[in-house]
């Protein structure tokens, strides 16, 4: 394997600097695109579910497995603060997640399947769109295009600061968290600060919803030291001390280690909501944000992984518990076997999304080597 490493972190480099978010990565699924064309793929669909792309990559001989590999296309709304020659080049906008790495990683992959066929293994090659906002594994699910893929298995990669350096982090079952955002929003009757009974304000309602949120999920939160239930925002009135407002709104983040304790809790949040409308004179919505399933590994996946870290030459370790963060490619369970693996990023690396966030580009050819092994 000659793996032109140079190329691939020229591309991560220019892919950091022109970062899109979710829902709007045209020209980097045009960059995607590009690439993939020069490694004349046997089948190349574009535009799933927004910019969702897949390629496959027959076997050279009679096919005994399909397998199929992902990477994220998206950034996040966070403003880089870094010095680096190639940040980013918009403004407030950067790839502090590494989906930036994770599609050189992809990419590096591809472009090793492309110069040697397996023999046996059908490959398939995806950029998912709108990872951060929980929506793009769902939207490309629906899409009529994605129907002919499929697979036996799907894995992805994940880079983790906080672990060594290319240390493959491995969890059977649930290896990310459940988690929505829930908007609820009050519509009263906004009056004269002289005149309070003349209007509805929702201020009691909300601070009843929050003090609720706070002190009656201990049952919850006892299931799992994943399971939380937390205050986002709350929004009521401008600064003018002669008005009642008459709207607000409070939102919550609810994370489980379970699709069903999640929707549990949001019910249990949502009855509250109803048992307060019985009182309050206007009206009172409730909308779900940024749904995420919770991310379980396949057991037969996880087993291949650790092989492949092996064979690798890389160090693995298992997860004590369920990372506390979402990740949409739990979604494609309902269509795959899924399993999703950590790649470290070194112990002393800046978090995820945070705004001195960079790649480590020496995961590039362990990443590379990982995903050849899981096919071979």
């Amino acid at each position: 394997m000659s793996m032109d490493l140079d190329l691939l972190r020229r591309v991560r480099k220019e892919l950091h600097a022109s970062p899109e978010l979710s829902g709007s990565e045209e020209e980097t699924a045009n960059r995607v695109i590009h690439l993939l064309k020069e490694l004349k793929p046997d089948e190349l669909i574009t535009n799933i579910g927004g910019e969702g792309i897949v390629a496959r990559f027959n076997a050279i001989a009679e096919v005994k497995k399909t397998v199929l590999f992902r990477a994220e296309l998206d950034a996040i709304a966070v403003n880089e603060e870094t010095d680096l020659s190639y940040r980013s080049g918009k403004n407030g906008v950067m790839h502090g997640c590494g989906h930036d790495g994770h599609m050189a990683i992809l990419l590096g992959f591809a472009r090793e399947i492309g110069k040697n066929r397996p023999r046996k293994t059908e490959v398939w090659i995806m950029f998912q769109p709108a990872e951060e906002t929980g929506e793009g594994a769902e939207r490309m699910l629906k899409d009529p295009k994605f129907e002919k893929v499929n697979a036996d298995e799907a894995f992805a990669l994940h880079n983790l600061p906080g672990f060594p350096v290319n240390q493959v982090v491995v969890k059977e079952d649930v290896f990310a968290a459940a988690s929505t955002g829930v908007e609820v929003k009050f519509k009263g009757k906004s009056s004269h600060a002289a005149y309070p009974e003349q209007g509805v304000n929702p201020a009691s309602y909300i601070a009843e919803l929050i003090l609720f949120a706070d002190q009656e999920f201990d049952e919850f939160r006892s299931l799992s030291s994943i399971n939380k239930i937390v205050t986002t925002y709350t929004q009521l009135g401008e600064r003018a001390f002669g008005i009642s407002p008459g709207e607000g709104n409070v939102g919550f983040t609810i994370r489980s280690s379970s699709d069903e304790e999640l929707e549990g809790a949001v019910n249990k949040l949502k009855s509250k909501v109803q048992q307060l409308q019985k009182t309050f004179e206007g009206k009172i919505s409730v909308d779900l944000v940024e749904p995420f399933s919770a991310t379980v590994n396949h057991s037969e996946g996880v087993k291949a992984v650790v092989d492949a870290a092996e064979k690798s030459g890389l160090e693995w370790q298992k997860a004590e518990a369920p990372f506390p963060w979402s990740e949409d490619f739990g979604e494609f369970r309902k269509k795959f076997s899924i399993t999703l693996f950590g790649l470290g990023t070194g112990e002393e690396h800046p978090p995820l999304h945070s705004e001195k966030y960079d790649f480590n580009d020496e995961l590039i050819s362990a990443g590379v080597k990982m995903f050849i092994n899981l096919v071979e």
